[in-house]
């Protein structure tokens, strides 16, 4: 009996190649991150909330944006980096194969670190909003704790962008292909 061969073209290793060591690297500078340093994904997802929700929040340096009001921190553990390295990864590697060209691979990983980017800061404004909804409510159902509530809430809203995200992408790219 034969083994198993599979043959991954070139330009498709290319681009698995360019996400996955992206992703290592923002996955080994969040796992040290500070507030500070996150700051360029956190304020404009506080940003939005506010817009979106109405929550004010206020910058505690070095720690966070608080929410007087609601009694709610945003703070480095709700940057969303983990979803944003996912969201980045499933659109390079799930869409390596559309793509015929070295530049066409390179506007690949450039626009789903875009995507990525602006999928995460929607999706944390809305988990964020949602969870401070929760916290306001004082909210638990069953075996669903306050703490268990938020987290399933969140894998719940970061589950469903990721598919509204990647069945955009691949809508996107049958576009562009159909026209090419």
């Amino acid at each position: 009996m034969r083994g198993l061969r599979i043959v991954v073209p070139a330009g498709d290793a290319a681009v698995a190649g360019v996400a996955l060591g992206s992703a290592w690297a923002l996955k080994a500078f969040y796992s040290a991150a500070t507030f500070d340093q996150l700051r360029w994904i956190l304020t404009p997802t506080v940003w939005l909330i506010g817009t979106l929700m109405g929550v004010p929040f206020d910058l505690e340096p070095h720690r966070g944006y608080l929410s007087r009001d609601h009694l709610f921190l945003v703070a480095p553990a709700c940057a969303g980096v983990n979803f944003l390295v996912g969201a980045f990864v499933s659109l390079c590697l799930g869409l390596a194969g559309e793509c015929a060209t070295a530049r066409t691979r390179m506007a690949l990983v450039l626009s789903s670190a875009v995507a990525a980017y602006a999928a995460t800061v929607l999706a944390n404004a809305v988990r964020i909003g949602v969870a401070v909804r929760l916290h306001e409510a004082g909210a638990s159902f069953g075996p669903l704790t306050p703490s268990r509530l938020h987290c399933a809430e969140g894998v719940a809203i970061y589950f469903l962008f990721l598919l509204a995200l990647f069945a955009a992408a691949v809508r996107v790219a049958g576009g562009r292909r159909a026209l090419a």
